[in-house]
C-alpha cells in the first residue's frame, strides 16, 4: 500500500533502465512492450497431455524481464496493464478465432498473494481480458483452480524435477462446478480455454495446470505466457515465422 501511495505522488522510475520516466521510459517500453509472439519450442512446451499450442508474448530478458520482475517482486502494480497487454498479443495467437475465450490463470500459494498484495497472474490476466474486449474479442477470466500443495522452489531444477516437483500441486477450486452449471448453462463447447502465467520455463506448471482443469471436464485449447526464458538448444520461432 506505501508502495502505491508514493507511486502516485514520487517521480517513478524506470523499471528496466531506472531512468525518471517510469514505469517503462519510452526505449524500455519499446523494447518490453513491442516484442514478437513466438511459439514455445517443444523443449519447454508442456508435455504429454497439454495444450497443443503454448505462445509466449516475448523472451524473458532484457527490459521485458526487467518488468516483470518490478511488477511481480516489487510490487510495481503499474506494470500490470502494459504486461497484461503482451499477455492479449499471446493469447490471440493460442486461441481459437471466433471463439468465447476464458483466460485461466495459474494459481499462486496463499502465501505468495498475501506477500504480493494479491495474486499477480490473476491482475494480468484481467488486464488481457480487458484489452481483448477493447479489440472486439470475448473474453473474460475464471480463477477455476487453486493450489492445494505448496511446491518447494524450483529454482534450479531441471524439467523432470520441476515436474515432479508441481506434479498434484493444483486442484479445481472449489466454484469450478457450479461455475460450469451456472445460469448460462455449462462451459463444455461454447468456451475456449486458454491457460495463462507470467513466464514459461520447462512448462512444468502449465502441464499441471492442464490436468487440473481436465480434472473438471473442460478441454484447453492452449496456454499463454508474457515471457519464455529461452532454450540453450532449441529454435524459437516468431509467429510470423510460422506458415
Amino acid at each position: 500500500m506505501l508502495r502505491m501511495l508514493a507511486d502516485l505522488v514520487l517521480p517513478v522510475p524506470c523499471a528496466a533502465c531506472g531512468g525518471v520516466d517510469g514505469p517503462l521510459c519510452p526505449v524500455c517500453a519499446r523494447h518490453a512492450l513491442h516484442t514478437e509472439p513466438m511459439f514455445v519450442p517443444a523443449e519447454v512446451r508442456p508435455g504429454g497431455d497439454a495444450p497443443a499450442v503454448c505462445v509466449a508474448a516475448g523472451p524473458y530478458r532484457g527490459a521485458l524481464r526487467s518488468a516483470l520482475i518490478a511488477y511481480k517482486e516489487r510490487g510495481r502494480r503499474t506494470l500490470a496493464r502494459p504486461l497484461g497487454g503482451r499477455l492479449a498479443a499471446a493469447v490471440e495467437v493460442a486461441a481459437v478465432r471466433g471463439a468465447r475465450l476464458l483466460l485461466v490463470p495459474v494459481p499462486s500459494s496463499a502465501a505468495a498473494i498475501r506477500e504480493r498484495g494479491g495474486d499477480h497472474v490473476v491482475r494480468l490476466a484481467r488486464f488481457a481480458a480487458a484489452t481483448l474486449r477493447q479489440r472486439g474479442l470475448r473474453a473474460d477470466t475464471a480463477t477455476l483452480l487453486t493450489m492445494c500443495r505448496v511446491p518447494s522452489d524450483s529454482v534450479g531444477l531441471g524439467a523432470a524435477a520441476r515436474r515432479a516437483n508441481i506434479s498434484g500441486a493444483f486442484a479445481p477450486a472449489s466454484h469450478a462446478g457450479r461455475r460450469m452449471r451456472g445460469p448460462h448453462g455449462s462451459l463444455r463447447g461454447r468456451t475456449t480455454i486458454v491457460l495463462v502465467d507470467d513466464i514459461v520455463t520447462t512448462g512444468a506448471t502449465l502441464a499441471e495446470s492442464y490436468r487440473a482443469v481436465a480434472d473438471i471436464g473442460l478441454p484447453v485449447a492452449g496456454a499463454a505466457v508474457v515471457a519464455a526464458t529461452p532454450p540453450r538448444s532449441a529454435t524459437v520461432y516468431a509467429v510470423r515465422d510460422v506458415k
